[in-house]
């Protein structure tokens, strides 16, 4: 490993950075260190704030969503959300969640989350970055075996079989720090493989020494991987840059 791989940029694929008290100090920072965080939104209205916020910055992308638990309320910002696609790659926060028990919410969420992929198959190129709490079957249903762009499953919970097949798809998947610290998150980071593997916070939502994760704190997962892998921690954050560019740059 090179001196110079010890700068090799971190990797915050799922952060809402509009959701802290000062976004621009979250974006700063991420310029300022190198940070290839992901700007995810749960509402296509608040994506223009973000995408103000991160105007010009070479490591912080907007990315434009419409969240499950809001897909009941929002469903007329769907319309929003597609007519936006033509300015980002990124989509996100976006999919299902069978947390929810109201039938009709959880259809509502369903025929949401399947105008948003349709409109995204259409361009070849999307990143989406998908929601799947108690819905990983739902989800990898919807996506279909061909879908034509690249998917992250961020903070994936579900069983490994589901696992299994989003792998077969080519799916990504990123971790946070609560993932590690439970013994099926670790289970489940345990089985995906090293080059399908990037970093999340998803901050503010989780906590690290009694405060909200910010996207700096990818590091604590990196230090885990070189742990469950054996590698030096360089080698680990390389790791999920190289995954992570390379899902950035692949061809559509």
């Amino acid at each position: 490993m090179t001196e110079e791989a010890a700068f090799t940029p971190l990797v915050d694929a799922h952060c809402h950075v509009d959701l802290y008290p000062d976004p621009q100090a979250i974006i700063d920072a991420s310029e300022s260190s190198g940070i290839h965080t992901l700007a995810v939104t749960n509402a296509p209205s608040v994506f223009h704030h973000t995408r103000q916020l991160a105007a010009g910055k070479k490591f912080v992308r907007a990315s434009v969503g419409l969240h499950p638990e809001l897909a009941y309320t929002h469903a007329g910002e769907v319309d929003q959300l597609t007519s936006l696609l033509k300015v980002t790659r990124f989509v996100g926060e976006i999919g299902l969640d069978n947390t929810e028990r109201d039938k009709e919410v959880r259809q509502i969420q369903r025929r949401v989350f399947d105008m948003i992929l349709h409109e995204c198959a259409s361009y070849g190129d999307k990143i989406l970055t998908i929601h799947s709490r108690r819905a990983s079957k739902d989800v990898l249903d919807a996506i279909g075996t061909d879908y034509p762009g690249r998917v992250i499953l961020h903070w994936f919970s579900g069983p490994l079989r589901d696992l299994s097949v989003a792998v077969a798809r080519g799916f990504f998947f990123s971790v946070n720090p609560t993932m590690i610290r439970s013994t099926n998150g670790q289970r489940i980071v345990a089985s995906i493989p090293r080059d399908r593997l990037l970093t999340e916070t998803d901050g503010p939502f989780t906590m690290i020494h009694e405060r909200a994760c910010e996207p700096g704190d990818v590091q604590e997962v990196i230090e885990f991987l070189a742990q469950q892998w054996n590698v030096d921690v360089r080698e680990a954050r390389a790791t999920v840059q190289e995954n992570f560019q390379r899902m950035v740059d692949a061809p559509a």
